[in-house]
């Protein structure tokens, strides 16, 4: 389906905390953009790592949304933000982890 930008900025996007996931953020990142995630709101807790390196050039590129979340125990803090920040900038949202991955089912597809 293709969204209405009238309505919504984005169909489908994900919000995920990630500390230290550099080195599977960019398979992460093009697994789901094929799959139909047209946007990303990250929130990095604290990660010494090249985590923000790696997202730069999908900020760049406008897909993702890269924020600092520093502190412990910061998930529920993240999404609330999240949902309070973007809920009418998107269709869905989903609230996964780095190390996770979704397929999105259309309505096309059979499903």
């Amino acid at each position: 389906m293709i969204v209405d930008k009238n309505l919504f900025l984005h169909d489908l996007a994900i919000v995920a905390i990630m500390k230290n996931e550099a080195p599977y953020l960019k398979e992460w990142l093009d697994y789901h953009l094929p799959a139909g995630v047209d946007h990303f709101y990250i929130y990095d807790n604290d990660s010494p790592d090249n985590q923000a390196e790696i997202a730069k050039p999908y900020v760049e590129a406008g897909l993702v949304d890269y924020f600092p979340a520093p502190g412990k125990m910061m998930q529920m803090v993240v999404y609330n933000d999240a949902v309070k920040q973007f809920r009418f900038q998107c269709r869905y949202m989903a609230f996964i982890d780095g190390d996770e991955f979704i397929y999105p089912k259309a309505a096309n597809r059979g499903g």
